[in-house]
């Protein structure tokens, strides 16, 4: 079965051979180890941060795509950062957000400041930062890779951060959460135009040929506990959003799929009834797995090894195991379960051990010709230590 039917069967529950995998962290995982190929558009070249006056000392925010290169003002080149990667900074990506990087190696740093702290000035940012996403030069290099790599795999567009996330960095977090109950219409225009500019940017994948079979986007929306804010205040400000993004996707006949940290099960049926096909949690324990039982076989999960605890703390033996506690889980025995590998592992200092007893489950736990039937129907557990793994079900029970 290849990946692009792999992944399908999967999300409708049709039975795929085995558990799809996504694995985008390396040019090796592209080449040889994912059913999933990320298509990204990447900074347009008029995107050149530290030029004006007001970003001297702000660096561009991502690692430089090829193709593109920063036309460094002369205060960059001073001996002051010449180490730029080991002393703290601030950099500012293509949607004009700052970013805190601590000066220490392979992290990606924090939102930090708000980029903008005054709603008056909302037009004037939108059209100094936003990104177009109709420029074509944006696309090339994403729809080069796609011809070479990704013939058989299921393709999905990436716009990274998704509304709520660009909006909180711009923001702040915190103004961004009062912004929702004293400047609500300022935060649904806001909300209106970064949901456009993903709208179109998708279209002109579609246009380009990218020939995708869904859309892949990274959002937060809640912390340990809960969501950040309230089903019903969710409800008012993001169906708009979603919906149309959802819509979106279904139009060009594929599927969304949401990242998203956090205790957010108070939002999955409404998420759900928008039209969102697949979520993506690193850390299903955080939500919980009796919290996410409603759900199974209504809309798919990927999932990671829980990174807060046993990815990162646990035992190999204890990955490995967990990898069928995921499956039986989150999905079924006709599909509704993928596995996703945390793309920085590095950020989160993953014993490679660990890395490697996740792929040997995935192989072990991965093809539901090899799983015992009866483990299906063996009661689950209902009270779990967020740090230890149950055994697996006996063999012959």
């Amino acid at each position: 079965m290849y990946s692009i039917e792999r992944v399908r069967r999967a999300i409708h529950l049709e039975e795929p051979d085995r558990v799809p995998i996504m694995r985008v962290g390396s040019a090796f995982d592209l080449l040889f180890r994912t059913d999933v190929h990320p298509m990204t558009a990447v900074p347009s070249k008029k995107y050149q941060p530290g030029w004006s006056e007001d970003e001297i000392g702000i660096f561009p925010h991502f690692d430089y795509p090829i193709g593109w290169k920063w036309k460094e003002p002369d205060w960059a080149k001073t001996p002051k950062y010449k180490n730029l990667r080991n002393q703290p900074h601030e950099e500012i990506d293509w949607w004009g957000c700052i970013w805190n990087v601590s000066g220490k190696k392979d992290t990606m740093g924090h939102p930090g400041r708000p980029s903008l702290p005054d709603w008056s000035k909302l037009d004037a940012y939108i059209d100094r930062f936003f990104p177009d996403p109709e420029d074509k030069g944006r696309f090339t290099l994403s729809l080069r890779l796609n011809r070479l790599l990704s013939r058989l795999r299921y393709r999905v567009i990436m716009p990274t951060y998704g509304p709520f996330h660009i909006s909180a960095n711009m923001r702040g977090f915190i103004n961004f959460l009062i912004d929702h109950r004293k400047q609500p219409e300022k935060v649904k225009y806001l909300l209106e135009q970064i949901t456009n500019n993903f709208i179109k940017e998708i279209k002109m994948f579609v246009k380009l040929g990218g020939k995708p079979h869904g859309v892949f986007m990274y959002e937060d929306l809640g912390d340990q506990q809960n969501p950040f804010i309230s089903p019903a205040m969710f409800k008012e400000f993001y169906e708009p959003v979603y919906r149309r993004l959802f819509d979106t996707a279904h139009d060009f006949g594929g599927e969304f799929h949401l990242h998203c940290c956090g205790k957010i099960d108070k939002l999955i049926p409404l998420l759900i009834d928008w039209g969102l096909d697949a979520l993506e949690l690193d850390s299903p324990r955080m939500t919980g797995y009796p919290a996410l039982k409603p759900f199974r076989g209504k809309i798919m999960i990927w999932g990671c090894v829980n990174i807060q605890s046993i990815y990162v703390k646990g035992t190999p033996e204890e990955v490995e195991r967990e990898v069928w506690h995921m499956m039986r889980n989150l999905g079924t025995p006709k599909g509704g379960c993928g596995f996703y590998f945390y793309p920085q592992s590095h950020d989160i200092q993953t014993p490679q051990e660990n890395i490697k007893a996740f792929a040997r489950g995935t192989k072990k736990f991965g093809r539901y010709s090899k799983i015992p039937v009866q483990w299906w129907d063996y009661p689950t557990v209902e009270e779990w230590d967020y740090n230890k793994v149950p055994p697996l079900p006996p063999i012959n029970e």
